[in-house]
């Protein structure tokens, strides 16, 4: 039986993609239910007269995302995955930074929801083609790549990675860069360098949930300042740095993650004096700061820092995509070669192929291509969130309004729970992220973290017009009520 499927040879997406996506759509709309036949590679290659590598290649990522199975002897099918009856209830019920990061791989396994819960790109935009063509062209290099690799990094990589760097206003030569698996694990390095435990940390309120997470991983006290619209609040820093002597203070400027904001010129120099003055150390986390959607990225506030008190983490999982798992620290001697130490210590070196062909897509201008790209595309999800969340949004809820970056920052009216909210628009078809996450201790748990640049923007729309319903609802506000989604079972 032929299926309602087609390749347009002309769009950037690859094929494979479009044949993916497609069906995906159909197992959505329900055009495909749970334990549906799909035909045989050879017969779905021959129908849209793509190679049956493409069909396959097709297949495998909607196998590897769980939208399909493969019965050996029988064929492929619609996965029970695709459908929410097996994880729905299993995810949702706490908000702990360790609870909600468990809960994103399952929530990325139910077909029906629209994830706003994972600050990463949208995949479909990645030129995934172009990336893999830079793979396949190091097979010239494969005996040497196979090879143990320096354990500061590929330096090809951190070559390329300098060159980046100038253009956040960073002077740092390749052998003062040492590149990590993300971002994650330079945070750990420099907690082990520079902490013992029962230290304490100052982290910004919110903050980044896989920090908080590493830091309690080596018995480390985080104490938290509060933000406003410029920054972070410099008088209740100045009052934990004298109460509590921190080991140092981790600090997102551009595009604070997860509130999106940009700290202002003013407190920047203002919180590098202060910082001179008691000899703290700052940690710089720069991860999104390419990500600008009102004007020009602002340099790095370790362009700013003369007194050699900055050190200064990114990532490339924000630009490209998380799974390459590359990361990078800049740091002054000796903590560099400490770091190197440390990283040798915990996996030797990260794996050569996939840096160097990061560092040749950063040195063909791919990367600058990409972002020039995604960028506007980003720009445009971004407003249609604020329009809609202006249109929708009951009195009393209030948000950010992101710069750059991954995500927005939701606060609810008083005596709204966020977990309840995110569990209610979970079992109607999207996934947010409950605030409470993304703080030291437990508060009220009023905020939510919506990610928007993976979603399109109809998709925006639709999310924040269920949001609106599920907090009209609790507020008893709401004159009419959205029906869950016909899939998901109910308590």
């Amino acid at each position: 039986m032929p299926f309602p499927f087609s390749v347009d040879r002309e769009a950037p997406q690859p094929l494979y993609r479009q044949i993916a996506a497609q069906i995906r759509q159909q197992i959505r709309e329900g055009r495909l239910p749970v334990g549906a036949k799909l035909p045989p590679i050879r017969q779905m290659a021959e129908q849209l007269g793509v190679t049956r590598l493409t069909a396959q290649t097709a297949y495998d990522e909607l196998r590897a995302q769980g939208w399909i199975e493969t019965v050996i002897g029988k064929g492929t099918f619609v996965a029970r995955t695709a459908r929410p009856e097996a994880l729905i209830d299993s995810v949702g019920h706490s908000s702990t930074p360790d609870s909600v990061l468990d809960d994103q791989p399952k929530i990325n396994q139910i077909a029906i929801v629209r994830s706003f819960a994972y600050a990463e790109p949208d995949p479909e935009l990645f030129p995934a083609g172009e990336f893999w063509g830079e793979l396949h062209r190091l097979r010239a290099e494969s005996a040497a790549l196979l090879r143990y690799s320096w354990p500061q990094g590929d330096p090809a990589l951190r070559t390329a990675l300098a060159d980046l760097l100038r253009e956040r206003g960073v002077e740092a030569m390749p052998d003062n860069i040492l590149v990590t698996s993300g971002v994650t694990q330079g945070i750990s390095l420099i907690t082990q360098a520079l902490t013992r435990p029962g230290d304490v940390v100052v982290v910004e309120r919110p903050t980044h949930l896989g920090l908080i997470n590493s830091l309690r991983t080596y018995h480390v006290r985080a104490v938290d300042v509060p933000l406003d619209e410029h920054g972070p609040r410099l008088d209740e820093l100045e009052r934990i740095i004298v109460q509590y002597r921190p080991r140092f203070f981790h600090t997102v400027p551009n595009f604070h993650h997860p509130t999106g904001t940009l700290m202002s010129p003013e407190r920047r120099r203002a919180l590098l004096a202060l910082a001179r003055r008691y000899s703290l150390i700052l940690v710089e986390d720069d991860s999104s700061g390419q990500l600008a959607y009102d004007g020009d990225p602002a340099p790095a506030l370790k362009s700013l820092d003369e007194a050699e008190q900055v050190i200064y983490i990114s990532s490339m999982s924000k630009v490209m995509m998380p799974g390459l798992r590359v990361g990078y620290v800049v740091a002054p001697e000796p903590l560099h070669r400490q770091l190197v130490s440390l990283r040798r210590a915990a996996d030797f070196c990260g794996p050569p192929f996939v840096q160097r062909a990061v560092a040749n897509f950063i040195q063909s201008g791919a990367l600058r291509r990409h972002l020039r790209r995604v960028i506007p595309i980003y720009r445009e999800r971004r407003d249609r969130l604020l329009r809609d969340l202006r249109w929708h949004m009951p009195p009393g809820v209030t948000w950010t309004h992101p710069r750059g970056g991954f995500a927005c920052w939701v606060t609810l009216p008083p005596g709204i729970d966020a977990t309840v909210v995110s569990r209610e628009v979970l079992r109607r078809g999207f996934a947010f992220t409950p605030g409470d996450a993304f703080l030291v201790a437990p508060g009220s748990n009023d905020h939510l973290r919506i990610c928007f640049v993976s979603q399109p923007e109809r998709v925006i729309s639709e999310a924040v017009v269920v949001l609106s319903r599920v907090i009209e609802a609790q507020t008893g506000e709401g004159d009419y009520w959205m029906p869950p989604h016909p899939d998901v079972p109910q308590e």
